[in-house]
């Protein structure tokens, strides 16, 4: 049975060289996750489809980095190549969305949220719920600032 868009779990993905950022969208509500080392690619994304499994996510919305005229950069090969690496072993849809200034965006939030500075230097996870806060705003899903409560993350 397909959920309609408005009720589905998504998990968002804020790739990078060194880390990849993690977070849980359902029906408007985003919550940050995790980070995952990119170190070894296969144990990443082995990672990332047990995380999915355990949020009984629907699919995957990932952040492709595109510039001020929304072309695509030299990074978004590697991470569609990475998107189609998790859609065929993950064996669920992937969707990319433009990430432009995502991670500046999250380092900002990181600070109005008073993280500690020390804390601060990884924020993909938090970069990673700003991409599904803006599909969220773009699809017409009312986004709710509130986070889900931590109950629902106790296996995750």
């Amino acid at each position: 049975m397909n959920k309609n868009q408005e009720n589905e779990t998504l998990i968002g993905i804020d790739y990078g060289s060194v880390n990849i950022g993690l977070a849980l969208g359902i029906s408007g509500f985003v919550q940050p996750l995790k980070v995952v080392s990119v170190k070894n690619p296969n144990t990443a994304i082995h990672e990332i489809i047990t995380t999915a499994l355990q949020a009984k996510a629907d699919k995957f919305i990932i952040g492709l980095p595109l510039n001020a005229e929304g072309k695509e950069t030299s990074q978004s090969k590697e991470i569609r190549k990475f998107g189609k690496n998790l859609k065929i072993k993950s064996k669920k849809p992937v969707e990319f969305f433009d990430e432009h200034l995502s991670s500046k965006e999250a380092l900002k939030e990181s600070i109005s949220l008073g993280l500690p500075q020390k804390k601060r230097s990884s924020t993909d996870h938090i970069a990673a719920g700003i991409i599904l806060k803006r599909y969220f705003q773009e699809k017409g899903i009312d986004y709710t600032e509130n986070f889900l409560p931590s109950t629902h993350f106790k296996k995750l």
